[in-house]
């Protein structure tokens, strides 16, 4: 048993992600297959146009080879889904995170109506992310490539096929997704872990995310949560005209400040029953994002929380108190190590 920062006690032992896991992030690289993500390919001549006017960042302003992360919004918008967008020559490619790939599909195919879009999901592609201190490295190393610059994906050929690599911060440290056909994800990874990358768990993922306080829309964001409120503001263009949801965005820059703001929180344990709502002296303060368990701190979570709360407030959610974490939160790890 070791102590924890609060004085209880926490058994390693129990926790989800393993200490190899985490020191692959923090030293090295951590190999993850995004299960939950999905690909759509939209073609035809109106195709950057539609999805410009589905979606709440730029897509008309893409470059050739350009990429950015955006939403699919509600009337009142919230976010429903995140995703990725990647500019092809001939297509656009959506890369939708957390299991929204349905939603966002059936959303765009009901809004195509005298567009010229043809709209695909890609069961055969699949998704996965090198994160932490060294993937760039490793990337370069395995794949004999130039890692590309933020913004920008490169195209390389491997084992015969194409893979689709990108800047992308899932984590503190940051790192790249990956796009292959499903057939190259078992030597991509053979070749990835030759050059150092360690294999770990959505669990270990989520860890990394938190930890980075690097918000999701399927976690912090949806209903009742405003994107600006989440921190998924850099995912809102607020110059691209007319889409679902633009009129509140466009609200909330005139109206310019908010009453809550991302933070991240350490509990004294897991929340009972899925508990979300998270209170201060009797009062409904804010909703929790996900919870997630370090090997030496404990439970660990992103929550959306009114900004006016003083930083030593005393926090209850689902039966469990919770306090505010340190920046950077490896100050904590390293003080408990």
């Amino acid at each position: 048993m070791e102590e924890r920062g609060d004085g209880g006690r926490y058994d390693p032992n129990e926790a989800t992600v393993s200490r190899t896991e985490l020191e692959a992030l923090e030293a090295a690289a951590l190999l993850v297959r995004l299960e939950a993500s999905g690909v759509l390919i939209l073609r035809g001549a109106d195709r950057i146009d539609f999805l410009h006017g589905q979606v709440s960042n730029d897509v008309r302003g893409l470059p050739a080879a350009g990429t950015n992360r955006s939403l699919l919004l509600n009337h009142r918008g919230h976010a429903l889904a995140q995703m990725r967008v990647f500019r092809l020559a001939e297509e656009l490619l959506v890369l939708v995170d957390d299991g929204a790939l349905p939603v966002v599909e059936e959303s765009l195919r009901r809004h195509i109506i005298f567009d010229q879009v043809e709209l695909e999901r890609r069961e055969d592609m699949s998704a996965l992310t090198l994160q932490g201190a060294k993937a760039k490295e490793i990337i370069e190393t395995a794949l004999g490539v130039e890692v590309p610059a933020e913004g920008t994906f490169g195209t390389i050929r491997f084992e015969g096929s194409e893979v689709i690599v990108t800047p992308s911060r899932r984590s503190a440290q940051g790192g790249f997704d990956l796009l292959a056909h499903g057939e190259l994800v078992g030597p991509l990874t053979e070749a990835l872990a030759e050059s150092g990358a360690v294999a770990g768990s959505e669990e270990a993922l989520e860890l990394g995310r938190v930890m980075g306080r690097i918000p999701a829309a399927a976690s912090e964001g949806g209903e009742g949560i405003l994107p600006q409120e989440a921190g998924l503001e850099p995912l809102v263009s607020y110059r691209k005209g007319c889409y679902l949801g633009q009129e509140i965005m466009a609200r909330i820059e005139a109206r310019g400040k908010l009453r809550r703001e991302l933070a991240c929180l350490m509990l004294d344990g897991q929340p009972a029953g899925g508990e979300r709502d998270i209170r201060s002296a009797g009062k409904l303060v804010g909703r929790l994002g996900r919870t997630v368990r370090h090997p030496r701190l404990g439970y660990l979570a992103l929550a959306v929380l009114r900004s006016d709360l003083p930083e030593d407030a005393r926090l209850e959610v689902g039966g469990v108190g919770a306090r505010a974490a340190p920046v950077p939160i490896e100050s904590a790890a390293a003080a408990n190590a």
